[in-house]
């Protein structure tokens, strides 16, 4: 059955959830869709998929959850919450590109319990998944100008687009509203904004702060911006609204999926930004391609009909005129890691919190060392009002966590999506081959001279591109089990795409493809620290690029595997 009917046919995400909950059996392919909107992907263990079809088994299924962290930001209660559920999937959590939160292995027996849970430390797991506005993403960092302004358009967005369907609760919280969400209204329609079918797919929202883009604030469906009156300082006067980012492509389709830039759409007072997001939503509701899933997120709507479209669609929505646009300062794609005044920036590999890094962080909070949590865009974690720097950094040694200046600037910066084994898209590894790329281009980038840039590299394991590939200085995306594309060129600051100078190459390869550029970029940067690896490709432009990579090899694969393309993320 085709998703928009399954939608709009569910009784607002209902569906058989609640009967399927009982039985022993996995969810069928009609709940695997909605459950989505739950905060819930049922997912098979890939490493062992071939060998149980080939026994004739049932594939082994468990199910990953998300909770929905707004801005990033957690609570310590929260953490230590968060952290005992772990004990009910593989014993790990898993920090996203969009701050929040996920656990895989989660047995079907025990969904219940867990998303209970998160709900019962006021977070929840409701449209952290599915066809709506997810989580609303944020910068970071704590200082209190930032928390003055960000902080309340956070809340508003969340108010506003987080779903209103009593069927979460009925099925997750026995019927009790988590303080978190609103409750549905008594009387009117269960969903004022979404409606039967909610949005045509996924829609993101960001919030940057003025030249730090460690959102990534082109990269979603929406940007907002704040401008204050002194430029980095000063009042807040208003916000850029940006429309149309999307890094998801699909190699099956390279002419008519692609990723795409947020372009700026106005500049808007700052009583009406929450008007003007919704408007944009709106619009993407009632125009986003429903027949096509691969091409239905709102980068492809306004491809097709352009930014003024849009423009005169917010003015007629929210009856009163909006202004061009204002220029944006200069981006820099800050991570965040070390010390800024009483906050510690600590990176974690791949987002991935379990073992020792898990010990560490649960000592650290229970000690009363610091005085909130928040997760970075960049999978990592920022350890906010630390009291007493000595006694945090001697207890994060004590489990011997990695300290921000322990750790080279190209692995601190880099990240990768889960991939195998347990995302149902993933074409090829990334989390757990990503330390070993490091290691190769670590000892590259000494042997040419390069030794301590800071490269972002992003690595995913098919083209959807969760770890937003596509704007990185590398990007590497799967292409087969064994395969990838490399990207090249996009900027440090986030504000330009890269592109693709290979196709198909085995990873082994990787470094062979980037010795001659790195050769080149040491001898034209001896001059210049701060040439960044990126700027310099985007120079030096795709044709010449590609003349120095070893030729390309001619692969021959069965027809199955040369088909490349799985599916589409939902």
């Amino acid at each position: 059955m085709a998703v928009e009917t399954i939608k709009a046919e569910s009784q607002y995400l209902r569906g058989s959830i609640g009967d399927e909950l009982v039985d022993g059996a996995e969810f069928g392919a009609e709940s695997t869709v909605l459950l989505k909107f739950h905060g819930i992907y049922q997912q098979d263990d890939r490493d062992v998929r071939r060998s149980r079809t080939q026994h004739k088994l049932p594939l082994d299924y468990s199910c990953m959850v998300r909770t929905s962290v707004p801005g990033g930001v957690i609570t310590l209660e929260q953490w230590l919450a968060l952290d005992r559920l772990a004990e009910l999937a593989d014993g790990a959590m898993r920090l996203t590109t969009r701050q929040g939160v996920q656990y895989h292995f989660v047995p079907k027996g025990q969904l219940h319990d867990v998303v209970g849970g998160i709900n019962a430390s006021l977070l929840t797991t409701l449209a952290a998944c599915g066809d709506v506005v997810r989580n609303v993403m944020a910068c970071p960092l704590p200082h209190a100008d930032r928390r003055a302004v960000l902080a309340p358009v956070v809340a508003e967005l969340v108010r506003r687009f987080r779903p209103r369907t009593p069927s979460y609760w009925e099925l997750w919280v026995d019927g009790e509203r988590a303080v978190t969400a609103e409750a549905p209204p008594a009387e009117g329609p269960v969903e004022p904004l979404y409606g039967e079918s909610y949005l045509p797919r996924k829609f993101k929202i960001g919030i940057a702060w003025p030249g730090d883009n460690c959102v990534d604030i082109h990269s979603h469906d929406v940007g907002v911006v704040p401008t204050l009156s002194e430029g980095l300082t000063g009042e807040l006067t208003g916000f850029v609204v940006l429309a149309g980012g999307g890094m998801g492509m699909s190699h099956s389709r390279p002419d008519d999926t692609y990723p795409v830039l947020g372009r700026p759409v106005a500049w808007v007072p700052p009583g009406d930004v929450a008007d003007v997001v919704e408007a944009i939503v709106a619009t993407q509701r009632d125009f986003g391609n429903r027949d096509d899933r691969h091409r239905a997120r709102l980068k492809y709507t306004l491809e097709e009909r352009g930014i003024e479209w849009l423009r005169a669609e917010i003015e007629t929505r929210i009856g009163r005129a909006v202004a061009q646009p204002i220029e944006l300062l200069p981006w820099n794609l800050d991570a965040h890691h070390g010390w800024d005044h009483d906050t510690l920036g600590l990176p974690v590999p791949s987002g991935r919190i379990a073992g020792n890094h898990r010990d560490a962080l649960r000592e650290v909070v229970r000690s009363g060392l610091v005085s909130e949590i928040r997760v970075t865009p960049r999978q990592d974690l920022l350890l906010c009002g630390v009291n007493d720097r000595d006694a945090l950094l001697t207890m994060l040694r004590r489990h011997e966590v990695a300290l921000p200046d322990e750790v080279s600037p190209l692995r601190r910066l880099a990240i990768a999506c889960p991939a195998l084994p347990t995302c149902g898209q993933a074409l090829g590894e990334a989390e757990r081959v990503l330390p070993a790329v490091i290691d190769e281009l670590e000892k590259l980038l000494a042997d040419t001279g390069n030794e301590g840039q800071a490269i972002r590299l992003n690595m995913t394991g098919c083209p959807n591109g969760c770890s937003r590939p596509y704007s990185a200085e590398i990007g590497i995306v799967g292409r087969t089990k064994k395969t990838y594309d490399l990207y090249l060129g996009g900027s440090a600051g986030g504000d330009r795409l890269a592109q693709r100078v290979r196709a198909d190459i085995p990873l082994d390869e990787l470094t062979a493809h980037l010795r001659p550029l790195l050769e080149r970029f040491a001898a034209d940067g001896l001059d210049d620290d701060a040439l960044e690896f990126g700027d310099w490709c985007h120079a030096q432009g795709v044709t010449t690029l590609e003349t120095w990579l070893p030729a390309p090899a001619v692969r021959r694969r069965g027809r199955a595997a040369a088909s490349d393309d799985i599916g589409i993320a939902s």
